[in-house]
């Protein structure tokens, strides 16, 4: 599934999620970011191709075709953690 920010800029793609199983809600979604989303949202300094990052569920908007998240590209800055 696609991720996308609240201005539709493509962030990356799901590849699994965290779940808290006594809860039985989505605690994280795991996110394979491009190169530049990477950069950008991880804040890493060196990407080749791609950087994997964990998105908690709170940030996300909305979920239907794709993953909304509640921020816009320059909001995200920096806000999500490598995994």
């Amino acid at each position: 599934m696609v991720v996308y920010t609240k201005d539709m800029v493509k962030a990356g793609k799901v590849t699994d999620v965290e779940f808290d199983s006594t809860e039985m809600i989505v605690t994280n979604f795991i996110v394979e970011f491009g190169k530049d989303a990477a950069k950008q949202l991880l804040g890493k300094k060196l990407v080749v191709r791609h950087a994997t990052g964990r998105v908690p569920g709170s940030a996300v908007d909305s979920i239907k075709d794709a993953i909304n998240l509640k921020g816009s590209w320059d909001e995200l800055k920096g806000k999500f953690e490598g995994v």
